[in-house]
């Protein structure tokens, strides 16, 4: 089991700490994280942009896409686009991605008091070793 920092902007973060957003996408050209190492069970922190972490949620279940063709892309959206959330904009930024991860969500939590974590890079997503865990 893994820890990850999952950074969002808008309302995302109160939308699945409110049960509306079951599941989080990453979408991307390149494969990179967490397209093949975010794992069921796996405890995602939750933090806004510039701010602090304030909640949790658990993998409940991954799925990995390659290869990614528009038409495929399109089916995601059918059949995903409910428990993401996601706006039209979205989709239309989202549309020439070669790699997916859909990720299910369980268990969100929100935190008493914010945990504050020091992030100087743009990455929208950090692997946490044992060395760098903020307490959950």
């Amino acid at each position: 089991m893994r820890q990850h920092i999952a950074i969002f902007i808008g309302d995302a973060i109160e939308k699945i700490l409110s049960g509306k957003k079951t599941m989080e996408s990453r979408f991307s050209l390149g494969r990179i994280i967490p397209y093949g190492v975010v794992a069921k069970d796996d405890i995602i922190l939750l933090k806004q942009s510039g701010g602090d972490i304030i909640g949790k949620t658990i993998v409940d279940n991954v799925l990995y896409y390659d290869h990614l063709k528009p038409q495929s892309i399109a089916i995601l959206r059918k059949e995903y686009c409910e428990e993401l959330c996601a706006s039209d904009e979205f989709w239309q930024k989202k549309a020439k991605s070669n790699y997916a991860t859909l990720i299910f969500l369980k268990k969100p939590e929100r935190f008493v008091t914010p945990i504050k974590f020091r992030k100087k890079d743009r990455r929208p997503w950090v692997v946490l070793d044992d060395r760098k865990m903020p307490p959950t």
